[in-house]
């Protein structure tokens, strides 16, 4: 059970699960610092913090007393490691989720909001891809995450789901899942190695800055009405080669890339209709990429 150890009667508590993970970390002190009561609930927690952790796993037996909104952001994130171990991936993905889901309903929890993914769309032809778009998964972690958004439209809860495109930021691993590009790069060039492109470096990407997101998940916390499903993105696409060039601006000492062969469950091309998101909430400026990777 968790009991809230601080009283911010003015503000919902929110427990985050993951919340000891790269996006995780970012939002719990963006919600602390906003005034809420916010709890983390992951499999390890290694850093202390100001606000409450609690060691578990989600598909554990989880009661939510006290907690008024939940963003569930758990999950096996690595498309190459869904290939190798499906059945880990559905586990901690669909199982995590039905648990997080069913202590919420038996909690009184008033709304989730799900950390979906991009992949669910998989190869669009129709970019940029809009939320109507045929769902097209290339990987078992992308049928996880279109497993949980159908849990969660039957759930008895409010909840959204928000499809992240590419996330990046400060705290992001090099070594971390699908989405981990730039800060691959970034390391390889602090190195003084090359940047390895997996494929011929024309596949595009959309990148969305992580303080945007957690601006953004905390704006749906605060939002009624909210739509089933959202893409969270800049709505701007550039090339791997362009991402370099980029780079190559800021570090001009940095090596020429390497070309790899393309990885298994890779899309080529993953650009955002964010007009939905933009009509929904007003989310204002947002950071450029370059301004980003500076």
């Amino acid at each position: 059970m968790f009991t809230p150890s601080v009283n911010r009667l003015d503000m919902p508590s929110v427990l985050v699960t993951g919340g000891s993970g790269f996006i995780g970390t970012h939002l719990c002190r963006y919600l602390h610092d906003l005034g809420h009561h916010v709890i983390s609930l992951d499999i390890m927690h290694t850093d202390s913090h100001p606000w409450e952790c609690i060691t578990a796993d989600i598909r554990d037996n989880l009661q939510f007393d006290g907690i008024d909104y939940i963003v569930h952001l758990a999950a096996q994130i690595s498309v190459p490691e869904s290939i190798d171990n499906p059945d880990v991936t559905l586990s901690i993905n669909v199982d995590g989720t039905k648990s997080v889901i069913s202590a919420a309903e038996a909690s009184g929890v008033e709304k989730i909001i799900f950390a979906s993914s991009a992949a669910v769309y998989g190869d669009c032809e129709e970019i940029p891809i809009s939320e109507r778009a045929p769902l097209t998964p290339q990987s078992p972690y992308a049928v996880s995450k279109i497993v949980g958004e159908e849990l969660l439209l039957r759930s008895e809860i409010e909840t959204c789901s928000l499809r992240f495109f590419n996330v990046y930021g400060p705290g992001q691993s090099s070594e971390g899942g699908y989405a981990a590009v730039i800060p691959a790069f970034k390391k390889a060039i602090s190195l003084g190695k090359e940047c390895t492109i997996f494929g011929d470096g024309t596949q595009v990407r959309d990148f969305v800055h992580v303080q945007d997101l957690v601006r953004i998940i905390a704006l749906c916390l605060e939002t009624e009405n909210l739509p089933g499903e959202m893409n969270v993105a800049s709505g701007k696409g550039i090339s791997l080669l362009e991402l370099v060039g980029t780079l190559n601006q800021l570090n001009p000492e940095m090596h020429p890339p390497l070309f790899a062969e393309e990885r298994a469950g890779d899309i080529h091309t993953s650009v955002a209709d964010i007009s939905l998101l933009l009509s929904t909430l007003s989310v204002g400026e947002m950071i450029t990429l370059k301004e980003g990777l500076s």
